[in-house]
């Protein structure tokens, strides 16, 4: 994997004039959001002060004509009507709702695709696919409910003997029992790693990140914990690392197994990952798979028109992920005494 310094540069060298010239459709699309709010109210304005205030001042002089204030109001509502649906003709004929249309899917294609490439030719990028539900729940570590999971940006690849997927993902679930108007409970929302290797782990093994007292108070009270059954995880293990004990849980069947997979190096890089990714973490070790789970809450490549393209540290957010995910998987191959060749089941 290249350095963070090269990626830069390549940002920097290669991607800055389309980086630019998307940023002016950016402002344009906003700009063009504006006016058609300002022109959606205008003729709500024009209605009330030459149909509704005229109307009411007629109405308390004259009791007479009820019919025909009637009758004129309703043909001011229909002209006022008319004139809305023209503007929005005439508005979504011009620049920029082209730009707004377009904004997304180029920044796909003009960027995205690229940092791919540049990370590694051979790597297959999908923007419209995402993990499924068996992808989500087979990590051993959520409960298997009616979750309703959408996503993109999914990237797949391959280094040497092992395949690996990484994609943006939502999970969501409606309790049976919710109070009026009540959302859906955000189980994870974020980045979403599946790496896949030829050998096994010898034990089932868990991480996930501590939550804080704050977070305690002010979250949803079923949200991410709420559907991880920490009781079916196994034994609670405690690496020899104070200060990651701290920040995480950890859980396994086989604890000495455990203590082997959880080397220092290990541990200090999944630490490094929860410090500047500031989310919470959700890692298994399970069957042959690595599964990593970045609740940060936000989708990384879907271009939002309030966020400026002159500030690439989401670019760069997304490569640090990626880059240290796949560092982990490569110190994982070498630790030989983690890995047989004998599946083992959920149970």
């Amino acid at each position: 994997m290249k350095t963070l310094e090269e990626f830069s540069a390549f940002v920097d060298q290669q991607l800055d004039k389309d980086l630019k010239d998307l940023e002016q459709k950016r402002v344009a699309g906003r700009a063009w959001i504006r006016r058609m709010w300002i022109l959606g109210i205008l003729p709500v304005v024009l209605f009330f002060i030459f149909i509704i205030r005229p109307a009411m001042d007629v109405g308390r002089t004259d009791t007479s004509g009820g019919n025909d204030l009637f009758v004129f109001v309703i043909a001011g509502a229909l002209l006022m009507a008319g004139a809305g649906f023209l503007i929005r003709h005439f508005m979504m004929r011009t620049r920029g709702a082209t730009e707004i249309k377009d904004y997304q899917q180029d920044f796909k294609n003009r960027v995205v695709r690229r940092i791919i490439a540049f990370i590694n030719p051979e790597y297959t990028y999908q923007p419209l696919n995402y993990a499924s539900y068996e992808e989500f729940t087979e990590n051993g570590l959520f409960s298997r409910k009616d979750y309703r999971i959408t996503g993109n940006d999914q990237v797949f690849g391959k280094t040497g003997e092992m395949n690996f997927q990484f994609c943006d993902l939502k999970v969501t679930h409606m309790p049976l029992v919710t109070l009026r108007g009540q959302d859906a409970d955000v189980v994870f929302e974020g980045s979403y790693f599946i790496a896949q290797f030829p050998r096994y782990f010898s034990t089932p093994v868990y991480v996930i990140s501590r939550v804080s007292m704050s977070e305690n108070l002010f979250a949803s009270p079923n949200a991410n914990e709420g559907y991880i059954e920490t009781w079916s995880l196994g034994k609670k293990v405690l690496p020899s690392d104070a200060a990651f004990n701290k920040a995480f849980m950890v859980y396994a069947k086989d604890v000495e197994e455990a203590q082997q997979l959880l080397t220092p190096v290990l541990l200090q890089k999944i630490a490094a990952l929860q410090e500047r990714s500031q989310a919470k973490l959700f890692i298994s070790f399970y069957s042959n798979r690595i599964y990593i789970g970045i609740s940060h809450g936000r989708d990384y490549f879907e271009a939002g028109l309030d966020e400026s393209l002159n500030n690439q540290q989401l670019l760069k957010d997304y490569y640090l992920d990626f880059l240290t995910q796949l560092q982990m998987v490569e110190d994982l191959k070498q630790n030989v005494s983690i890995w047989t060749t004998t599946a083992f089941s959920r149970s």
